[in-house]
């Protein structure tokens, strides 16, 4: 009985049926596409802003002084291809608290070059912040907020990303 490593039904040929075929001396690798530049190159800049969903939430509506503010954060790409949009910093997104950046009076020092928000297709991105309900005033000093109805708002980094639909808000009420 002849074994069947002894026989020629094992053979394959060197020749892969799914890779693409080169000629002799050709060392090109297979040519693969970019789509996220592919798509950012084609796609209409309203589309694109159009295609970027912002949310913002917090785990309660009422908080008592003092208690901690868990926001999250939420940005979705509604299509089926990716999509970049420019930032006017490296900071890609800002969280504002009654219109104070990262609830700060103190200035931030973030460098004013343009850099990609990327979002794969139908991509999600959640981020998670704690807010301890204080106002920066100095780089070492923090106030507490007074009690009242306070705006949590969110968007991308852009002077028009209010105009382009690329922010959100909330609203939550620290109790007496």
């Amino acid at each position: 009985m002849k074994r069947i490593y002894d026989s020629t039904a094992l053979e394959r040929a060197d020749d892969d049926p799914f890779a693409p075929e080169t000629t002799e001396g050709d060392d090109r690798s297979p040519r693969t596409i970019d789509w996220g530049a592919f798509s950012h190159a084609f796609t209409p800049i309203a589309v694109r802003h159009w295609a970027i969903d912002v949310t913002v939430s917090t785990d309660e509506r009422r908080y008592e002084p003092d208690e901690p503010v868990e926001i999250v954060v939420e940005f979705r790409n509604r299509l089926p291809f990716p999509v970049r949009i420019r930032t006017d910093s490296p900071n890609r997104w800002r969280w504002t608290v009654n219109g104070l950046r990262d609830a700060s009076r103190v200035a931030q020092t973030v460098p004013d070059r343009p850099v990609a928000f990327s979002f794969a297709r139908r991509e999600r991105k959640r981020f998670r912040r704690q807010w301890h309900q204080r106002i920066q005033i100095s780089d070492d000093k923090w106030d507490p907020i007074e009690p009242g109805v306070h705006t949590i708002g969110v968007g991308i980094n852009r002077a028009d990303a209010a105009a382009r639909g690329l922010v959100d808000s909330t609203e939550i009420e620290i109790r007496d």
